[in-house]
């Protein structure tokens, strides 16, 4: 018999689907929390089988009063302890890279394989990081960096009191993203998407197809209109394709001996 997923500090179910065949694990992109992921329940139930478990980080949302360190091993912990339904892994931009290393940590543990890991919006892991840290700007550069990504409001970071809150939490993703030492190991075993927008200045085609390296298994790379937040303004096509290449693993998986 299904059991409710787990709920804990980094897994969340914003709408509980008990019995849904897939829950996908959805890993926010930098400064974001789980509710960047708010309209993803209704958008996938209406298309799928799923229930959407985005990952809540420290430091934001309910979770405010928590340093906003990211302790993937934690998060990998608890992820793997939820697990009770064949599941898929999507991350955007810092969370792409965060997925891949859950999916690596997941493996650590035994824990059964993803679907799929969608990796949105970030290069692969082994591309040459950038040669500029944003992480150790001054605050008016630093700012204007994020401003110019334009995943915040600029009124949230015109705002002195919305900044002090903000802007910490920012430096810090952005800092996991700067000292992030890329480690050599098996390829994973089951398949990656990448997805990548086609004016997103933060990761293009050939960056993302670095990822093919990242799998023995199927490797897929979607390039979708759109800015870096092209999970925001192409949803529509991202979750259909989404859906559709779970579909294709699935099928593999039932397919095996």
């Amino acid at each position: 018999m299904r059991t409710k997923a787990r709920r804990g500090l980094w897994v969340t179910l914003p709408q509980p689907r008990p019995d849904a065949e897939i829950r996908l694990y959805c890993l926010p992109y930098a400064g974001a929390g789980a509710s960047a992921f708010r309209d993803w329940p209704q958008a996938l139930a209406a298309i799928g089988s799923y229930e959407v478990a985005p990952i809540q980080y420290p430091g934001r949302e309910n979770r405010l009063r928590e340093h906003p360190f990211i302790d993937v091993d934690a998060m990998a912990a608890e992820v793997a302890a939820s697990v009770d339904r064949p599941y898929a892994v999507f991350g955007h931009s810092i969370g792409g890279r965060l997925a891949f290393e859950l999916c690596r940590r997941l493996r650590v543990l035994g824990c059964p394989t993803p679907l799929r890991l969608f990796a949105s919006g970030c290069p692969a892991p082994q591309w040459p990081p950038a040669p500029i840290r944003d992480s150790d700007l001054p605050d008016d550069e630093f700012i204007a960096r994020v401003e110019g990504m334009g995943g915040l409001p600029a009124e949230v970071l015109a705002d002195p009191e919305l900044r002090e809150l903000v802007v910490p939490v920012l430096r810090s993703d952005f800092t996991m993203v700067d000292d992030y030492d890329y480690t050599p190991q098996a390829p994973l075993t089951h398949p990656i998407s990448a997805f990548v927008g086609d004016a997103d200045p933060e990761a293009d085609a050939e960056s993302a197809a670095g990822w093919r390296e990242q799998t023995a298994a199927d490797f897929a790379l979607h390039v979708l209109p759109g800015d870096h937040f092209f999970l925001h303004s192409a949803r529509r096509a991202l979750l259909a394709t989404l859906v559709t290449d779970v579909a294709g693993a699935t099928a593999i998986v039932a397919g095996s001996p």
